[in-house]
């Protein structure tokens, strides 16, 4: 019997994009570096199959394609064993192929409550279940990378006279490496330099992720707030707000950013005809 979940607002409970990400890949033994990853389709159709067995068809799905068809065709699938299985929960399928994270995130979100609601424990070999294929295919990339190495080495092992030539230049070398000291001083400096600047950048950039999250949780209540109180004409326009607004802003953004290459000439006028005012 399928347990739904209704609830779409974020949660003291919710997790970070970081969690979600490793739980998906320990639950199916998979090597997901992004949560716009999660926008083909794939993962959840097997994590369907994981909590209700032979619930939907994985031989359909397509695992690594790049195509844009094939992710449709996965969240075809996937709608399809919703239906069947009783889950009720609408699949927003065009905004999550757009491979944006929020979109995304929200909806993985969501179903992290709804797997735990729903999950009862029993074992699951992943890889088996997708017929042995890497999930995603980067994943075969290193079992290809030890005759890369000895495709390197093979020219070091071919050049021995070499050698004797290099032994008979030893009086150069004490030389070469004092001439090297000072650059290598230096470049220590600008290293340690770099360092504390990427630290810095590194916390600065936690604590405007910290703060975003705050405001996306007290939007997200609100939205949850909206959707209990759904039918008020006021209500049904702040939702519409709600949901328009990341667009919205995308588009201000790009508009914003494409006057400003006219903006100081305009200033600048501006300030000239001032200047001129102040002259009479």
């Amino acid at each position: 019997m399928v347990v739904n979940v209704y609830v779409s607002a974020v949660t003291p409970d919710n997790i970070s994009r970081g969690q979600l990400l490793a739980w998906v890949n320990d639950s199916l033994q998979s090597s997901l570096t992004k949560i716009e990853e999660m926008s083909t389709g794939a993962a959840y159709c097997q994590m369907t199959d994981l909590l209700f067995p032979a619930g939907i068809n994985l031989k359909k799905v397509k695992w690594n394609s790049r195509s844009e068809v094939d992710w449709i065709n996965n969240w075809k699938i996937l709608q399809t064993a919703w239906k069947s299985l009783g889950i009720d929960k609408p699949v927003p399928v065009e905004r999550l192929l757009r491979a944006k994270f929020q979109e995304n995130f929200e909806f993985l979100q969501w179903f992290k409550k709804f797997f735990d609601a729903n999950y009862d424990g029993h074992e699951y070999d992943a890889v088996g279940a997708r017929g042995g294929e890497a999930f995603p295919s980067g994943g075969k990339a290193p079992a290809s990378r030890p005759a890369a190495a000895a495709a390197v080495t093979r020219p070091a092992a071919s050049r021995p006279a070499a050698a004797p030539a290099a032994a008979a230049r030893p009086a150069a070398r004490p030389a070469a490496a004092a001439a090297l000291a000072a650059p290598a001083a230096a470049n220590g400096a600008a290293v340690k330099a770099l360092e504390e600047r990427v630290e810095y950048l590194t916390e600065a950039l936690a604590s405007a992720e910290k703060e975003r999250d705050y405001y996306y949780t007290v939007l997200q209540k609100v939205e949850g707030f909206c959707m209990e109180k759904a039918g008020n004409a006021d209500i049904d326009t702040a939702l519409k707000i709600i949901y328009a607004g990341a667009e919205e802003a995308e588009e201000e953004g790009v508009d914003e950013n494409a006057d400003t290459t006219f903006e100081q000439p305009a200033v600048a006028a501006a300030a000239a005809v001032a200047d001129d005012d102040e002259t009479f």
